[in-house]
């Protein structure tokens, strides 16, 4: 050869010409994506390892407000009897046997609060054929019935001509609660 000959235009290792050029943009690409992704792996688990579970979570400073309300301390008649005479004995265990009576002004308040919160957004406005707190002639046949079958209409739900009353109002409250809003209400309207 001379050294005139013009060199070959490709690789005698490949038989396109393009291939060298090929074979650096796919691994150009190759790890302009699996770059970030493997950056993006390492701060998940870098965070997560870092970040305590909840089961493993000290108690937050707002423990005040979650604290319990009281305690319970149950003493047997046994232990009662020995420490102190029979018929304060007695008059213990009958004591703890018998139901606190239930405070009116807290079961009013629950009904208020219930009737404020979840109550309000049918009774107010009369929406779903639901009466309107303070409505004397809507309440008047429904007070007739008896506040027992309201306070069953409002558990347990209600479909009737006018509308429908679900469970609840649709609330988590308890049977009580749901009572005592009804006692609200009906008092409202009388």
């Amino acid at each position: 050869m001379s050294a005139h000959d013009p060199k070959p235009a490709h690789d005698e290792k490949s038989d396109l010409p393009f291939a060298p050029t090929l074979r650096k943009t796919i691994i150009i690409l190759l790890v302009g994506f699996a770059t970030p992704v493997i950056v993006l792996l390492l701060l998940v688990h870098f965070i997560s390892a870092g970040a305590p579970s909840e089961a493993n979570s000290t108690v937050s400073a707002d423990s005040a407000t979650t604290a319990p309300v009281g305690q319970v301390a149950v003493a047997s008649a046994a232990s009662n009897a020995a420490t102190t005479s029979p018929a304060a004995a007695a008059s213990t265990t009958v004591a703890a046997a018998a139901p606190a009576p239930a405070a009116p002004a807290a079961s009013a308040d629950a009904g208020k609060t219930l009737y404020q919160t979840t109550c309000i957004a049918c009774h107010g406005a009369g929406i779903a054929g639901a009466p309107k707190v303070g409505d004397e002639a809507a309440w008047a046949p429904r007070i007739a019935q008896g506040v027992a079958v309201l306070d069953d209409h409002a558990i347990h739900g209600f479909q009737g001509k006018a509308g429908m009353m679900p469970p609840k109002g649709g609330s988590t409250a308890s049977d009580a609660d749901v009572e005592a809003a009804v006692a609200y209400m009906v008092a409202q309207s009388k």
